[in-house]
């Protein structure tokens, strides 16, 4: 099975309370999020690679934007056509909208509500928005022959994927069976998922593995959307 592609987003002059801050909202089952706390450094990154978004703070603290939105739109560059979003407060947001459309796609006012920020982040990633919700969920892993079964604790539920709480390891792309209960349904919400993420010391919260949906059993889908729509 091909494995996933790896989806880098790059947040650029933020400071590491406001990176913390970001890390919840982003779908981060196929995602691979860093950050620059300059954007000096950081133009020397993007010109050469690509990412599938980039979070920027403005005011930046080293450079203008204009002069960074210049080097970023360059015909040339690989982050040409990259959504990137301009990360405001309450009291810099003055003078952003004038960089919309011409250069940045949107601006996100950090003092917002979570489920704006949710919403905007999503709406460019075209990403569904995650759900914290902590359910045991019973998984089977087979791998060859062998059958692993284990209980797991959920962490982020969306309707592409969850997030599980767990110390082992498996390969990117293999398929899991699971089953998790829902508040107040008598039937569990079964089907196959694979691995598409392992979570990193240091930058997550949880250690476990991030599993994409493939297919669901019966009428689990429905349930199990119906059930996400009610948060």
């Amino acid at each position: 099975m091909q494995r996933p592609k790896t989806r880098n987003v790059l947040a650029i002059g933020v400071s590491p309370a406001e990176f913390r801050q970001l890390l919840p909202f982003l779908d981060r089952q196929s995602f691979d999020v860093d950050r620059f706390p300059s954007a000096a450094g950081a133009l020397e990154l993007v010109t050469r690679v690509g990412f599938e978004m980039l979070l920027v703070r403005y005011p930046l603290p080293d450079m203008e934007l204009t002069h960074f939105l210049g080097r970023v739109r360059s015909p040339d560059s690989p982050c040409l056509r990259a959504p990137l979003l301009l990360l405001t407060n309450g009291e810099g947001a003055e003078g952003v909208d004038e960089f919309i459309g011409r250069g940045a796609n949107k601006s996100i006012n950090l003092e917002a509500s979570e489920a704006r920020i949710q919403e905007t982040i999503s709406s460019v990633l075209d990403v569904a928005p995650r759900k914290a919700a902590r359910f045991l969920a019973r998984l089977e892993i087979k791998i060859g022959d062998a059958a692993d079964r284990i209980l797991c604790q959920t962490e982020n539920l969306s309707s592409t994927g969850m997030l599980i709480r767990t110390d082992r390891r498996y390969e990117l792309g293999t398929e899991i069976e699971f089953e998790f209960e829902l508040p107040d349904d008598p039937r569990d919400v079964r089907g196959v998922a694979e691995v598409v993420r392992h979570t990193k010391a240091g930058r997550d919260d949880v250690g476990g593995v991030g599993l994409r949906f493939l297919s669901f059993s019966g009428d689990s889908q429905r349930r199990f959307l119906t059930f996400l729509g009610q948060f």
